[in-house]
């Protein structure tokens, strides 16, 4: 039977300490007690944990290469997001002779602080720097391992809870679209408009659900919570979301803020014979061939996914050239296809 290979998270674990700490050990990269040092080195001892010596032999001045964390989930279209955002990404460090290493965190927090652990410890001498897509939740823990090796580049997620930490970002104008798209339903006399989107707790969600929001308040219509559903990421619970607000509440226009959950809704809609636009505006995230398809095609807010990969791509090889730590923020705009479902 094979033996699991140990992890910077087991010695970690033992230790009783960050897996910040342990990088900061491997890399002798800042401070640490000579108690705590002792503790994580007798912790790799004992778990018989080495970092890859193959990547660091790799290494020269420069290895021309940057890694990639992403968190893509089966059986979610948004894969398609990812895989286009890092095609972007490849297509400009191609045109300079660098590759590119990509890596999975499956929107799982510990996966990717694991990742991060690994690209931060046992690659540290292999990648030039690292472009992440933050999962759901990413803590001062990741972020200092990322803070002390090489350059970083957050894309499409700001990190939920880093408050007044400058940092490298490339993201889209998820708030300002949807509220332009949403005023378009209302500027039609829609007045109960439906929320549907899959959990609200990444920056991109959430800025969509603060425009639907705030557009409501303009137009001094009272939020009603009875018109929002969030549920999983899914073709069922998108099903089974517009299943439940359609049989419960009078609704003249819905908003589904999520590509996969979109087609169980819109599934939905075409069985119950609602039709749209007449009866229900129908709004519709990113942008895939099956909304040209539909009947009536689905007017969708198209996300710059391979654009916004190629400016996280140029902004990482501009703090590799530069060498400055000044951060940048850069917003690539999203835009809206206008087709027949408002």
């Amino acid at each position: 039977m094979e033996v699991k290979k140990a992890t910077i998270k087991d010695v970690a674990k033992k230790a009783k300490v960050s897996t910040a700490t342990v990088s900061y050990v491997m890399n002798s990269s800042r401070f640490v007690k000579d108690e705590t040092r002792e503790r994580v080195l007798k912790a790799m001892e004992e778990l018989n944990y080495r970092p890859s010596t193959v990547a660091k032999s790799l290494k020269g001045k420069d290895s021309k290469v940057i890694g990639l964390i992403i968190p893509i989930i089966p059986h979610d279209t948004s894969a398609d997001f990812f895989l286009t955002l890092s095609n972007g990404i490849e297509s400009v460090l191609n045109e300079v002779g660098y590759r590119l290493v990509i890596s999975n965190s499956h929107e799982n927090i510990l996966n990717e602080l694991d990742q991060v652990s690994m690209f931060s410890t046992q690659f540290t001498d292999y990648i030039d720097g690292l472009i992440i897509v933050p999962t759901l939740k990413v803590n001062n823990e990741s972020y200092e391992v990322l803070n002390t090796q090489y350059p970083v580049v957050y894309v499409d997620r700001k990190p939920n809870n880093l408050k007044n930490v400058a940092m490298d970002m490339v993201y889209s104008n998820n708030y300002f679209i949807t509220y332009e798209a949403i005023e378009m339903i209302l500027k039609k006399n829609r007045r109960k408009i439906g929320f549907i989107s899959g959990p609200i707790d990444v920056s991109s969600t959430v800025e969509r659900f603060d425009a639907y929001k705030d557009v409501l308040k303009k137009y001094q219509i009272p939020l009603d919570e009875n018109l929002i559903y969030v549920g999983e990421s899914s073709y069922q619970s998108g099903f089974k979301m517009a299943e439940e607000l359609l049989a419960n509440q009078e609704v003249d226009g819905l908003v589904v803020v999520n590509n996969t959950i979109s087609m169980g809704v819109f599934k939905y809609l075409k069985e119950q014979k609602i039709k749209i636009p007449e009866e229900i505006s129908f709004l519709s995230y990113d942008d895939f061939q099956w909304m040209e398809l539909t009947e009536p095609p689905i007017t969708t807010i198209r996300q710059p996914s391979y654009e916004m990969g190629q400016v996280a791509a140029k902004l990482m090889l501009e703090k590799l050239e530069a060498g400055t730590r000044q951060s940048k923020e850069i917003c690539v705009d999203s835009k809206i296809i206008l087709r027949g479902s408002l």
